[in-house]
């Protein structure tokens, strides 16, 4: 019996529930052919020193896109796939902009994310990010915590 085809749009950022969905995601694996697009969105973050007189400095691209690096990196690893199933990707901006555009982009069959992430209110029932998703896609979600 051949295994159905999935496509899976993985959105990570390295919080502890997203490495749950990362688990999540392996599981996928496990019953069905997947290949899964790894995301992780990196928004720019303004220098501690802004003052009403000057505009934000934002940190160096490099800096964040290293740690975009590490977080599909440890993914990767977790996942443990083959390279034909996995591709990665590092966006900037907004990340319930950017996990929407990329869904409308392509034919995922599911989106995976966890239900709170890396933001200034973790402690909300459910994530600004995770609620946006789910309310703003016609793609079957799945919400980890």
């Amino acid at each position: 019996m051949t295994k159905q085809k999935k496509n899976i749009l993985l959105a990570v950022d390295g919080s502890e529930n997203s490495k749950r969905a990362v688990l999540e995601a392996k599981k996928y694996g496990q019953l069905f052919d997947v290949e899964i697009t790894l995301l992780t969105v990196l928004i720019p973050i303004a220098n501690q020193y802004y003052t009403y007189l000057a505009p934000p400095m934002l940190e160096e691209p490099h800096q964040s896109k290293e740690i975009g690096e590490f977080v599909l990196k440890d993914a990767t690893k977790i996942l443990n796939l083959s390279k034909e199933q996995v591709h990665s990707k590092i966006e900037y901006g907004n990340p319930a902009d950017i996990i929407l555009r990329e869904a409308e982009r392509a034919d995922y069959d599911l989106i995976i994310l966890g239900s709170r992430g890396l933001g200034l209110f973790s402690r909300s029932f459910l994530g600004s990010v995770s609620n946006k998703v789910l309310h703003h896609t016609d793609t079957n979600v799945l919400i980890v915590k």
